[in-house]
């Protein structure tokens, strides 16, 4: 497996691991890593994703803190790595990034910082553009054709801007919130991830996790408000991706299977599952259908910052503060490698999930090993009957039974003695 993570001092760096390769054990085999670009504490690799740019296949772009955005590649040398693109967004340096993706025809690119300045890459012909949405942000997501994107901020709900017809983005459809608890209190407002599914032409369906632990899910044909909503954590969700084994809902069908229910009671149609890490050091599968956990990815300490899934391979690789790359199985969430990185992962992407398992050598019983070292000790008889058997004579050992003289005692009783004696 090779997966390339971005860390908290601006290097990316390519872990080459195997399956079985777990580092917390003294007796294991070791990863190779590759540390790309100089370090750099204002700077820190927050988002990377695998490009094809220009005609060339496996380069990766990053995107770090203060808009600068390379792709590069991945297998050429660290100490003067190959960039085919470098871009610095007109921001300030200590402006965060919120988002980077492509469109579903992985043909353009879009990087996206915290002020709603947001890159577009033409990954064919190297164009960029820049457009400007309403900020603050601390989430984006785009449709899978580009042609809208959602934001979302501390106090904003999500809101989607489609382009008019000068090239400016114009809002299309805003959220509303939730409806107050049961003591008339408003639910607070703060998406932090936002993902769309397939949908009808003319509308957008999202999944939207939130920094109060809840994820909901909205279908812009029903409704503004939520048609789904669930609080897996009761924590702020710091990253969610969908996961490998979603079923994915139909865009011609109902997302909601029973309608006229409230979101809070509302059952979906289809089994739509993510993975979530929060702020509590959780790292876990969510089902939205059957509104409860699948399972906890053990092995990881500390917050996870970076989530990556391998929909080809069925995998799930997580990296966060506690310094430890992990690799699992994303149906059976087994670990099958985790790798010591040295700094704190922001980030993660897997470039190449297939794998050759390590083999182990097998371990031998300590008592078998005992008994085979030990000699074998021959008793004097079989060793003259071993001597006999060379010489040609064959030894008859007879065992001669001797009849005791006079009356045999019964167990527990005196013999009986005649008068005649």
């Amino acid at each position: 497996m090779r997966l390339l993570i971005g860390d908290d001092v601006g290097q990316a760096k390519v872990i080459e691991t195997s399956e079985g390769i777990d580092t917390t054990l003294p007796s294991s085999a070791r990863a190779t890593t590759t540390s790309f670009f100089p370090p750099s504490r204002t700077r820190p690799i927050q988002y990377a994703l695998r490009v094809r740019y220009m005609g060339r296949d496996g380069l990766v772009a990053v995107l770090s803190k203060g808009g600068l955005l390379r792709i590069f590649d991945p297998s050429s040398s660290p100490s003067s790595p190959e960039i085919l693109f470098s871009y610095t967004l007109q921001v300030p340096a200590e402006t965060n990034t919120v988002a980077l993706g492509t469109d579903s025809e992985h043909a353009t690119l879009y990087a996206a910082t915290a002020e709603g300045v947001v890159l577009f890459l033409d990954l064919t012909s190297g164009h960029e553009r820049i457009v400007q949405v309403p900020g603050p942000i601390s989430t984006f997501g785009a449709s899978p054709d580009l042609t809208a994107v959602a934001t979302g901020g501390t106090g904003k709900d999500v809101e989607i801007y489609t382009c008019a017809a000068k090239g400016e983005w114009a809002s299309a459809w805003k959220a509303r919130n939730v409806k107050l608890t049961h003591l008339k209190l408003e639910v607070p407002v703060h998406p932090s991830q936002i993902h769309f599914l397939p949908a009808q032409q003319g509308t957008w369906r999202m999944v939207v996790a939130t920094n109060y632990g809840h994820v909901r899910v909205y279908d812009t044909a029903v409704s503004r408000r939520p048609v789904f909503t669930a609080e897996p954590s009761k924590s702020a969700i710091k990253a969610m991706r969908i996961h490998p084994d979603s079923e994915i809902p139909d865009p011609a069908l109902p997302l909601v299977a029973t309608k006229g229910l409230e979101a809070e009671k509302a059952c979906l149609a289809a089994d739509l599952m993510v993975v979530y890490a929060n702020t509590s050091a959780t790292f876990s599968t969510y089902s939205l259908r059957e509104r409860r956990e699948m399972g906890l990815f053990k092995g990881l300490d500390g917050t996870v910052n970076g989530i990556s899934v391998d929909t080809d391979n069925g995998l799930v690789a997580g990296v966060g503060f506690g310094r430890y790359l992990a690799v699992y199985d994303a149906s059976t969430r087994e670990l099958k490698s985790r790798v010591f990185v040295k700094t704190a992962g922001c980030c993660v992407v897997v470039l190449d999930g297939e794998d050759e398992a390590v083999e182990e050598p097998e371990k031998r019983d300590e008592e078998e090993d005992v008994w085979e070292a030990m000699e074998e000790v021959k008793t004097a008889r079989q060793l003259e009957a071993e001597a006999a058997e060379e010489e040609g004579d064959r030894v008859i050992n007879v065992r001669v039974k001797r009849k005791k003289d006079g009356v045999r005692q019964e167990a527990g009783k005196k013999p009986k003695i005649s008068e005649d004696q």
